[in-house]
């Protein structure tokens, strides 16, 4: 069997087709079944987690990221220890620190700059991690206040494994510091339109940030996975002419670097396992992040790199 682990991002319509597909997941061989976190305006992750873990026993059920910058810790620790009680070690609490304007404003506050909310992210993620280790915690940060915060019984969360992801020099330390998935997205500044993002596709950037990691995890004797969300999954029989196209979409990009970067998986299914077989041992990236979108594709790359001829 691969070390290469993949699941998949999504998000429910109606039941039936939810259950189905968190079925079709573990049937087919992925990782997990992941929700992101945009109050207002997406499905909160931990109702449909929670239908999820009713209609499976193996596959990872997560959110994707949890909004750091509009939730509180406790809150937060809380409702992955709840799914851990439906779906003992199968959860993995994914957190980043936010990026739409609309999720602060939604709440009366207005969107703080990167630095504010990766340091924030940074405070968080300690008090989620102790509070998941069934410590009592009591802090008064530069962003957070807890005061004798704690899980009772019956929740203790510890077979929650917890996901950091983004791109922050911060955010990716307390990653490596307290993660077991640290997530790179390819992500830069947000777009004006408040959710899009510039793509960040360079191998300087890359190497850059997994250098951070593995150096920040050394330091405090960590190995976490590292893990890519892929943005683009295209099958082609013609990988140079895909990968052109694209590259003129993104300022500072060559197309050398899109047939190079983990977050676009772009040729045949045995092209695109190759690639991700190539990541493994290039950059040390084992584990993918997809869209729903993409299961059809993915499906057939997960054989071939389980498969013995491959």
């Amino acid at each position: 069997m691969s070390n290469i682990r993949v699941s998949v991002q999504a998000s429910p319509t109606d039941l039936a087709s939810w259950l189905t597909l968190a079925r079709t997941l573990e049937s087919s061989g992925f990782s997990g079944l992941l929700l992101g976190d945009h109050p207002g305006s997406a499905a909160s992750p931990w109702p449909a987690l929670g239908c999820a873990a009713a209609v499976t026993r193996t596959l990872t059920l997560g959110s994707y990221v949890v909004q750091a910058g509009v939730r509180e810790p406790i809150h937060v620790a809380a409702e992955a220890a709840t799914l851990d009680i439906l779906a003992p070690g199968r959860v993995l609490l994914g957190i980043g620190a936010g990026h739409t304007p609309r999720e602060w404003e939604n709440i009366g506050h207005v969107r703080p700059a990167p630095r504010q909310r990766a340091e924030r992210l940074t405070e968080f993620v300690d008090a989620v991690v102790r509070l998941l280790r069934g410590e009592i915690v009591t802090r008064g940060g530069q962003y957070l206040t807890l005061r004798d915060s704690r899980l009772e019984h019956p929740l203790t969360g510890r077979g929650v494994r917890l996901a950091v992801g983004g791109g922050h020099p911060e955010v990716l330390r307390a990653a490596a510091r307290h993660a077991d998935v640290v997530g790179l997205a390819g992500l830069g500044r947000t777009l004006a339109d408040g959710h899009h993002h510039e793509a960040r596709w360079n191998p300087a950037d890359l190497q850059r940030q997994l250098r951070l990691v593995r150096e920040e995890a050394e330091h405090a004797g960590r190995a976490p996975i590292i893990e890519a969300l892929v943005h683009v999954v295209t099958v082609t029989k013609d990988r140079a002419a895909v990968a052109d196209e694209i590259a003129r979409c993104i300022p500072g990009t060559s197309a050398q670097d899109v047939t190079r970067t983990p977050f676009a998986l772009i040729g045949t299914h045995g092209e695109m396992a190759a690639q991700m077989r190539r990541q493994s041992d290039e950059f040390g990236i084992t584990s993918y992040v997809v869209r729903d979108a993409a299961l059809p594709d993915l499906t057939r790359v997960l054989a071939l790199l389980n498969s013995q001829d491959f």
